[in-house]
């Protein structure tokens, strides 16, 4: 681990401490006493192309007003450090507490943030050598490419005696055939006027807009963890927080509607683009996670064979409780977005 005093001699500050917020190897979080308040330095794993990128974003969506800590240039006036190769970001540190999950106006909090995030990032263009990163338009490819394992899965699955493996093979027709129905609409014309729409327009997605990486402080919510930004769909972070919120105590109407209701509030969707957005929600993706991990083995499973099995339950109990609020999707959309006539 290289010492972050190397780094900080790059920026005009004193510093007074520095202790040690996480270590990844590739990754590294220090929390560093200047004379000019407390800081965070920021160990990337990204490339300098890429990180330049995440920086001019950060920059743009600040510009219009999202909460986003300011980041703090070196000497040479570069928003990165560098020292052999890896880069190095240094920013205000916020300090304040994470929301709730469990708590109505934290959710509301939380979507209300969302939508001026995804309004404040539209227009962005990258420039120089910036290098970009977009998922714009892999929608079709990526959800055949999980059916297609979810497929592969079925016959590793008939080999085994596991439980996991026996309610799996129990439960993977069904989501395969959800994955299916969501694929359909992906392939049609309101996935495509929507890529056209951001392809044009521009908009940024955070990836994990989660309880985790926003800070409440007495001015409202920050944003925090930028290292995952792409150009794509507003639905990927909406599908993402709404699985993360769900998916311990089930899907429930109320709450999918007291959501999309703040978040149509302040970035208002189109009836092509709920209808993108059911789709994205109905796809197994949490389902196809916990599956992969087990049949691809791609890294050390985080739990055991029984905690796995457990998570598989927990899962299939959540993506079964989902399907009964899709089917009042109509009736959701229109309480959320104040139409007089329904979604169709």
């Amino acid at each position: 681990m290289r010492n972050p005093a190397e780094v900080l001699k790059q920026y005009p500050i004193k510093i007074r401490k520095v202790t040690l917020i996480s270590w990844k190897g590739k990754k590294g979080a220090w929390s560093v006493q200047t004379d000019q308040g407390t800081k965070v330095l920021k160990k990337t794993s990204s490339a300098k192309s890429r990180q330049l990128f995440l920086n001019q974003a950060v920059q743009y969506l600040r510009a219009n007003g999202a909460p986003i800590p300011k980041l703090i240039e070196t000497r040479s006036g570069s928003d990165v450090a560098e020292i052999d190769g890896e880069c190095y970001v240094l920013s205000n540190a916020v300090q304040g507490s994470s929301p709730s999950y469990d708590s109505a106006s934290d959710l509301k909090e939380i979507m209300t943030a969302m939508g001026k995030f995804h309004k404040a990032s539209r227009g962005f263009r990258h420039s120089g050598e910036a290098a970009e990163q977009s998922l714009l338009g892999s929608w079709e490819d990526s959800y055949v490419r999980h059916l297609q394992d979810l497929e592969s899965f079925k016959a590793q699955a008939q080999r085994s005696s596991s439980a996991f493996s026996k309610l799996f093979l129990r439960s993977a027709d069904d989501f395969i055939r959800h994955g299916e129905e969501a694929l359909q609409v992906v392939r049609g014309s309101s996935y495509v006027r929507w890529v056209r729409k951001v392809d044009r327009e521009k908009n940024l997605c955070h990836q994990d807009f989660a309880a985790g990486n926003l800070i409440r402080t007495s001015r409202g919510l920050y944003i925090i963890d930028m290292d995952s930004l792409t150009y794509d769909l507003p639905a990927r972070d909406l599908r993402k927080i709404f699985n993360k919120v769900m998916k311990k105590k089930g899907w429930d109407y109320e709450r999918t509607v007291t959501m999309l209701r703040a978040y149509q509030s302040v970035h208002p969707l189109s009836e092509d683009e709920y209808r993108v957005l059911r789709a994205d929600l109905l796809f197994p993706h949490l389902y196809y996670g916990i599956c992969s991990k087990y049949y691809k083995r791609r890294s050390a499973l985080e739990w055991d064979e029984g905690k796995t099995l457990e998570k598989l339950k927990m899962n299939i109990r959540s993506e079964t409780s989902k399907l009964q609020v899709l089917a009042r999707w109509d009736q959701i959309v229109q309480r959320a977005s104040g139409q007089r006539s329904g979604y169709r």
